[in-house]
C-alpha cells in the first residue's frame, strides 16, 4: 500500500479461484485532501471494504498487514448481516498482522519514512459528513441533519466511471454538488476510485445474479464499499458520523428471490444493519430515513423548499449522458410524480416532463424495460395506492398516465422472463475476452432458466 498526498493505492494478491472476480490492476482511491498522514490501519479500509464481501461469498480468507481494530469488529457484524441476507455469503475471515485501537495508531514518520506509535495528529472527529447526489433521498437526509452542517461527499467510480470518457459527466455532477454546498453554506468533498474496475462486477453478476435482486454492487457491496471509501477522508477531516441516505425503506416487501429473509425491509447493499454497523477510529456510519418511504422523503424536503428555496434543483440520478435530469428515464418520471404529489411543480426543480415523457414511460413499462429488478414494481404499486384517480398534477399528459397507472399490472409486465433479460444485459456489455470466459456458465444458466420457464 502506498499513500501520496490525496491518493491511496493498494495491491492485492488472490488465489486462483478468486482471480476471475478481480481486475489485475491495483485498487486506488483519491481524495481532494491530503490523507498521507492518516494511519495505515485506516488507509487499508477502502480496499478491505471491497475485497471482503467477495471473499465471504467464495469462502476465502483475507489477510491484511494492519487494520483498524474497530473496523475489524464492525466487519464481523456486517458479515453476519450479509450472510443472513444472502446465505451464499457464508465464509471467509479477516486476519490482520496488527490491529491497533484508536487513538494509539501507527502513523507515518514523514522525515524517516518509518513509523511511530503515538496520539493521532489529525482533526478531532466532531463533524459530520454525508454521501450526496442531489436526489430526493440525499436531500431529505441533508434537511434532517442540516443543523450539523454535514460535509457533502460525492463519489466518482460507481454511476460515473473513472474513465476519461466520463470526464464531462463528472464535471457536471461535481459542479452541481459544489452548487448545493454553496447554496447550503457547507463544505464539499470529492472521492474518486476504480472500485468497479478493480472488482470484476460482470463476473460477479454472472456468478451470483440469481441469488439476489439487482447487481452485485447495489445488492451486496455498496453500503460497506461506499462507507469504506469515506474512512480516510473522515479521519483527515474529523467527521464523526457519515450519513447514508436510505434507498429502501422499512415496510418494503422482499422480492421473491429473497423471500426467506425475515429481517427489516428487503436485503440490499445499503441497509441499516450494514451501514450503521460500519465504524472505524472515532467515526461511524449512519443509515438515515429508513423509516420513511420514497414519498415520505419527498415530504421532508417539501416544506423547506416551499418556504426557503422554491427553485431548489432535484436530481433524479446521474445515469443520463449529460448526468442531468433527462425527463424520460424511470427515475425522472418517478421523481416528478413524487414532487407533484407533494404539491411541488417538477419543472420548478429541474425535471421537465410532458405528454411525450409519459407516453414513453408507458411504452417502456409495457415492454418490461423498466422492471429489471424484482423490487421495481413495488415503487409503482405504492404510487397506485397514493395517487388519487382525480389528482390534478401540473404536467401535460399526467392525467392519462395516472389513468393507465391505476390499471397497470407491473408484475405481469415484468414477467417471468426477467432472469433472461438480466443475464443477457450483463453478457451483452462484456468485452469479447470476458464473454469467452463466461460463456460456458452463461449457457448453463440459460438452460436452467429455460427449464424453469424464466427465459424470455
Amino acid at each position: 500500500m502506498s499513500a501520496d498526498g490525496g491518493r491511496i493505492e493498494s495491491t492485492v494478491e488472490y488465489s486462483d479461484d478468486l482471480r476471475p472476480f478481480f481486475d489485475a490492476s491495483p485498487f486506488f482511491v483519491e481524495y481532494d485532501v491530503d490523507v498521507s498522514a492518516v494511519p495505515e490501519s485506516i488507509r487499508s479500509i477502502p480496499v478491505l471494504a471491497h475485497v471482503c464481501p467477495v471473499a465471504w461469498a467464495f469462502d476465502a480468507d483475507v489477510y491484511v498487514p494492519v487494520a483498524d481494530a474497530r473496523f475489524l469488529r464492525s466487519l464481523l457484524s456486517v458479515g453476519r448481516t450479509l450472510s443472513e441476507m444472502y446465505p451464499f455469503v457464508d465464509g471467509g475471515r479477516v486476519f490482520a498482522g496488527e490491529a491497533p485501537e484508536w487513538p494509539a495508531q501507527i502513523a507515518p514518520d514523514r522525515e524517516t519514512g518509518g513509523s511511530e506509535v503515538g496520539e493521532p495528529i489529525l482533526t478531532e472527529a466532531d463533524g459530520a459528513g454525508m454521501l450526496f447526489t442531489g436526489g430526493v433521498d440525499s436531500l431529505a437526509t441533508y434537511v434532517r441533519h442540516r443543523e450539523e452542517e454535514p460535509t457533502l461527499i460525492t463519489v466518482r467510480g460507481w454511476v460515473i466511471d473513472v474513465d476519461a470518457t466520463e470526464d464531462e459527466r463528472w464535471h457536471r455532477m461535481r459542479a452541481r454538488t459544489e452548487s448545493f454546498a454553496n447554496r447550503f453554506g457547507v463544505d464539499a468533498r470529492f472521492v474518486r476510485s476504480n472500485m468497479l474496475e478493480f472488482l470484476n462486477t460482470t463476473m460477479l453478476d454472472v456468478e451470483c445474479y440469481d441469488r439476489h435482486d439487482g447487481s452485485w454492487y447495489t445488492a451486496v457491496g455498496c453500503g460497506l464499499g461506499m462507507l469504506g471509501l469515506c474512512a480516510p477522508l473522515a479521519v483527515a477531516d474529523g467527521l464523526g458520523q457519515i450519513y447514508v441516505a436510505a434507498s429502501v425503506w422499512e415496510e418494503m416487501e422482499p422480492p421473491p428471490v429473497v423471500d426467506y429473509w425475515e429481517g427489516r425491509a428487503m436485503p440490499w447493499g445499503t441497509h441499516p444493519d450494514i451501514d450503521s454497523a460500519a465504524a472505524w477510529a472515532d467515526s461511524q456510519g449512519v443509515h438515515d430515513a429508513f423509516e420513511l418511504d420514497g414519498q415520505g422523503r419527498v415530504g421532508v424536503i417539501g416544506d423547506p423548499v416551499r418556504e426557503h428555496d422554491p427553485a431548489l434543483p432535484v436530481y433524479s440520478g446521474s445515469t443520463s449522458v449529460s448526468a442531468e435530469n433527462c425527463g424520460r428515464c424511470e427515475k425522472c418520471i418517478r421523481t416528478a410524480l413524487g414532487l407533484a404529489l407533494a404539491g411541488l411543480d417538477p419543472a420548478d426543480h429541474g425535471i421537465e416532463v410532458d405528454r411525450s415523457s409519459f407516453e414513453h414511460a408507458i411504452r417502456e413499462f409495457e415492454r418490461g424495460a423498466w422492471l429489471n429488478d424484482q423490487h421495481a414494481p413495488y415503487h409503482w404499486r405504492t404510487f397506485q395506492s397514493r395517487i388519487p384517480a382525480d389528482a390534478e398534477l401540473p404536467m401535460d399528459g399526467a392525467d392519462e398516465f395516472v389513468d393507465w397507472l391505476h390499471e397497470a399490472d407491473f408484475e405481469s409486465m415484468g414477467g417471468r422472463s426477467m432472469g433472461g433479460r438480466l443475464l443477457r444485459t450483463v453478457i451483452r456489455h462484456a468485452p469479447y475476452g470476458l464473454y469467452a470466459a463466461v460463456q460456458p456458465r452463461y449457457s448453463a444458466v440459460k438452460r436452467r432458466l429455460k427449464r424453469d420457464g424464466r427465459w424470455g
